[in-house]
C-alpha cells in the first residue's frame, strides 16, 4: 500500500542487510552431515585452502565447483549455482542502496559548520564543547546522532 504519495516497495526488489554467501551454507552442511572440511575438499579433489576460502567468502562458486558439489554432496550444481547468483544480486542491491543513500545525502541543505555543546562530564574534563565542519553527505547523520546523544547543536553560517 502506498502512503504519503510515494511508490510502494516491491518486496522482491528490496535491497537484503545481509547477503548470504553459498560457502556459508556449504558449511552449515558439511557441519550437518558431520564431514570435515578437509576430508570433504579431498573428496572432490580440492585443495584444502581454496575450500576454506570459498566457506568464508574469499572464494565464489563456479560451474566446475558446482559440479564438484554436485558429485560430493549430491545437491545439485544448478542449486549452487543459483545460491551464487543471488548472492551477487543481493550483493549487487546492497550497494545501490548505499549509493543511494549518499546521494540522497548530498540532496540534503548543507551546514557549513556546527559547534558540538557537551554537557559538563567529568570523563571528558574541561572540554564542553566540540567546533566541527562535516560534509554535506554527513550532516543529517551526525544531527540524528547528536539527537539520540542528547547534544545541543549550534549551527553556524
Amino acid at each position: 500500500m502506498a502512503t504519503n504519495n510515494k511508490e510502494p516497495i516491491v518486496l522482491n526488489d528490496a535491497a537484503p542487510f545481509y547477503a548470504v554467501h553459498p560457502g556459508s551454507i556449504l558449511q552449515e552442511e558439511l557441519k550437518a552431515r558431520n564431514i570435515k572440511q578437509k576430508d570433504f575438499a579431498k573428496r572432490i579433489g580440492m585443495e584444502p585452502t581454496h575450500l576454506s576460502a570459498l566457506i568464508h567468502g574469499v572464494r565464489n562458486v563456479t560451474v566446475a565447483l558446482a559440479a564438484k558439489l554436485e558429485e560430493g554432496l549430491g545437491i545439485p550444481a544448478s542449486q549452487w549455482i543459483n545460491l551464487q547468483s543471488s548472492y551477487n544480486l543481493d550483493k549487487q542491491r546492497m550497494e545501490a542502496r548505499r549509493l543511494s543513500s549518499l546521494v540522497d545525502g548530498y540532496k540534503q541543505e548543507p551546514a557549513p559548520a556546527a559547534t558540538l555543546a557537551q554537557p559538563e562530564s567529568p570523563r571528558y574534563g574541561l572540554a564542553k564543547s566540540f567546533h566541527l565542519q562535516l560534509p554535506p553527505a554527513d550532516v543529517m547523520w551526525f544531527k540524528l546522532m547528536a539527537d539520540r546523544m542528547g547534544w545541543v547543536l549550534e549551527e553556524k553560517d
